[in-house]
This record gives C-alpha cells, structure tokens and sequence, in this order.
C-alpha cells in the first residue's frame, strides 16, 4: 500500500489489489489508519481499485474505518468490487472516477468436506449476505426484499460511475485518474468477471501524479532493512517486493549450498592428510576412519588416531569404537562399544575415563552423538 502526504494534516494511501493480500489485510489496515491519527494526520484519503477479497479481512477493514477519528474520504479510481464494494458504505465521502465501476454480487465459497460441513458453509454465507444487504439497505434505503431482488440473483452486478451515484454508493463523479478507457456499457460490463474487470483498469492507470512525497509502507521499510533488498522504492508494488524477497532467498540458498559443499571438500581433504600422516593404508580399516571423521568429526578421529607413546604407533582397536545394531551374544568375539562395556564390564568403562580418555569420549560420542560433558 502506498502513501503520500498531501500536507502536514492530509494522507493520501493506495489501497490497489486484492483485500486479504500481505499488506492489504485487517491488520496491517487498521494499524495504518492508527498510525496516521498518531503522527497528528486528520484526514487521509483511499484511492481504491480493488476486485474484492477475503470477506473476514474486510469486515476488519470495515469495522477500522468506522472507528477511526480521521476524515475518511474514498476515491475509486478503477473499481470497487465484490468486499471491496461493501467496504464503502463505511463512509460517507465516496467519489468515483468517471469511468469506474462497482460491483456487488453475493458472497460465495466451497467446502469439500460432509453434509454438515456443507450446511456450517451455507449458514456462513448466508450470515455474511444478511450483514451485505443490512449495509447496501442502509446506505440506499431499499428494502432487504428488494435489495435481494436486483442485485443477490447469484450474478455479478456492474455499475456504472453514474448508477453508483444513482443508487448512494458514491456522492459524485470525478475525473477519470485512468486514461484510454472506454466507459463500458451494461452489456459489456456484464459479460467480465471482477478480476478481468481489474486487468482492465490496471493496465492504463495513470500514476505520474502520484510519485511526489510518496512514503513506503512501513513493513517493506522493515523488509527492505533486514534483507537488505535491493531496487525497491515507495513506488515497488507488492509483486515486486515478492520477487525481491524470492531473490534474495534463492541467493542466500545458493550461497549455503555452496558453502556446505566447500566445507565437506575441506574436511574430506583434512581427513586424507591425517590418514596419509598416520599411515593407514588403504583398505576397510581406513574406510572406517573416514566414516568415523565424516559423521563424527576430525576431533573425533584425531583422538582415535593419537599415539599412547611418543614414537608408538596406532594401537587402537577401531572396531571396539563403532556402534553396532543388535544385542551382543555373550562369549562371542564382538565389538566392545558402549553397550558392550555397560552390560559385561563397568568398571573397565570408569577405568578407561581416568586412563584413556580419549578412547572414553569416542566411545560415548559412537553411542550419543556428543561428547560427554
């Protein structure tokens, strides 16, 4: 959503696209016009063009600007359709762009789940019809019957800039912001759906009067700051913002994959050295320290590999370090691990944490994953 200060007490917003989108939902809404009173606006002004939306976030909307203690005036500049239609009667000062359109229809959704599921669904809409023509009722003093008669038929219902001033929805026309659009007789109109009716209008909407004094939408702002994006500006609009976001994440992706390949060449290479070092020939014992410094660390093998004297060689007996699945048979010759120690030898285990540490740590990081502490 875009800003614009018009002087020190008037705001201008931009509230373009589909209600219930990042920063067209109740949230970011309602925060907005709070944050206009706090910074000491009294009067903001909505340019809309808007083919409706989540009935739920536009109830909040709804609710915020009738709250507000702020002159709340709206100006649609393509169309106000579908929830973005029954927002207007939120507010007395509506004015229409002389080729914009309205749209009411009844609200609509699905539900895939049983026959109560189905009847929760209808008694749902049913409830948010009741409180659409509640608000179309008041704003034109026809009668719910009648109401339900023109325009909740089950179709999409256009109206024109002159027939939403007939009718209450806007106080007056004013010059079309939207260039190069012919103004659409019923019968056209009739025959587009509210997004086409959009694509429409978004094609050819003039904005080169708005570009002074434009202010960023405070979230982007906090986007922008601690993604660092780059080629956003007050005037991105959110699928930029989106595809900034996509591009930064696919890059820092990149970079961690690449990272994470760096880093495994590196202990792969280290792990070859102190082999080669230690003279491990090749062969299944030195397949098993490369598993063991791959899953557990160079530390872990460094350990493993460090001769008791000075001079000596390797001694350790490898496969008394690796954990092994399933119980030992008692008598058999086996791998002495962890288990191995705890079930037949206690004691040998607290006499080899005083003695030979070392072999003590690789034997409860095979069994535990971590180092004892």
């Amino acid at each position: 959503m875009q800003i614009k200060e018009i002087n020190k007490k008037h705001v201008e917003a931009k509230l373009y696209g589909n209600i219930g989108s990042f920063f067209a939902d109740g949230n970011s809404f309602s925060s907005l016009l709070d944050g206009f009173e706090t910074k000491g606006y009294t009067e903001v002004t909505i340019r809309m063009h808007c083919y409706g939306g989540s009935v739920f976030e536009g109830n909040v909307m709804y609710n915020a600007l009738q709250r507000t203690n702020l002159k709340v005036n709206i100006i649609i500049d393509g169309v106000a359709a579908s929830m973005g239609f029954f927002m207007l009667p939120a507010i007395e000062n509506v004015f229409i762009a002389e080729n914009g359109f309205g749209m009411v229809h009844r609200p609509s959704g699905y539900d895939d789940g049983d026959a109560d599921a189905h009847l929760a669904t209808a008694k749902l809409l049913r409830d948010m019809e009741g409180s659409f023509i509640k608000r179309v009722s008041e704003r034109t003093n026809m009668t719910a019957e009648e109401i339900k008669a023109k325009w909740f038929d089950g179709k999409d219902h256009w109206l024109n800039a002159d027939e939403m001033v007939q009718y209450g929805f806007a106080k007056k026309k004013l010059p079309a912001t939207a260039k190069n659009i012919k103004i659409l007789d019923d019968e056209i109109s009739q025959g587009l759906t509210a997004e086409a009716m959009y694509n429409r209008f978004a094609a050819f909407l003039d904005n080169k009067n708005n570009k002074n004094n434009v202010q960023m939408n405070p979230l982007v702002t906090l986007l922008v700051a601690a993604l660092q994006l780059e080629g956003i500006t007050a005037e991105s609009s959110e699928a930029d913002v989106v595809a900034a976001v996509t591009k930064k994440f696919e890059g820092l992706n990149t970079r961690i994959t690449t990272l994470e390949g760096e880093a495994k060449a590196k202990a792969a290479a280290t792990i070859k050295a102190m082999l080669d070092n230690a003279k491990v020939p090749a062969g299944d014992l030195r397949t098993t320290y490369e598993k063991i410094g791959e899953t557990s660390g160079v530390d872990t093998l460094a350990a493993i590999l460090k001769p008791q004297t000075p001079g000596a060689v390797v001694t350790t007996d490898i496969t008394s370090l690796i954990k092994h699945e399933g119980k030992e048979t008692p008598g058999a010759n086996t791998s002495k691990d962890w288990n191995w120690y705890q079930t037949n030898d206690p004691k040998a285990l607290e006499k080899m944490q005083l003695e030979n540490p070392d072999q003590f740590k690789a034997l409860y990081k095979a069994e535990y994953g971590v180092e004892p502490a």
